[in-house]
């Protein structure tokens, strides 16, 4: 399965005239502790981009104040306070349990984007196919692997683990 988490999110099937929101995720009780567990994560997936792509860091930092200013003068509380304290760059994410995935590419993410994945769990033997590179990679708990999901084809093959 896979759980999205946003403090400021477009619902899927909204393309025009839709203003974001806070994730379903986060609108329970333990929405700020979900946040404050995640914030190292954040904080490693953020630096990690800083090296990476720095203009496109500094762009996702002007968008995440952005957000945060539209937020409150709009006076969404729960996303306000949320994005105060969510520490990646990245404006949402997306948690895929259990996960073998076919060879892909996600059309729908700007090219010039970086997605950020990073295998954590009960896992051993995972590859990281990217395949129109030509690159196989050590997918096992800990990795972190850095590409434009639409431009680079790529999938996750797990050999064993909780649930392979």
């Amino acid at each position: 399965g896979c759980i999205n988490i946003s403090p400021c999110w477009f619902q899927q099937g909204h393309e025009d005239g839709f203003m974001p929101e806070v994730s379903a995720t986060l609108k329970g009780d333990r929405s700020l502790s979900v946040i404050q567990d995640m914030q190292r994560p954040g904080l490693i997936s953020s630096a990690a981009l800083r090296v990476m792509h720095p203009q496109l860091y500094r762009a996702s930092i002007s968008t995440h104040i952005e957000l945060g200013n539209w937020a409150a003068k709009q006076g969404l509380d729960d996303m306000c306070r949320f994005l105060q304290h969510w520490t990646s760059v990245y404006t949402g994410a997306a948690i895929m349990c259990n996960r073998k995935s076919p060879s892909h590419r996600d059309p729908k993410c700007p090219p010039e984007g970086f997605d950020i994945l990073t295998c954590i769990g009960g896992y051993g033997h995972g590859v990281m196919q990217l395949t129109n590179l030509g690159i196989e990679l050590a997918y096992d708990p800990g990795v972190m692997v850095s590409y434009s999901g639409r431009l680079v084809r790529h999938g996750v093959q797990v050999a064993e683990g909780d649930r392979s």
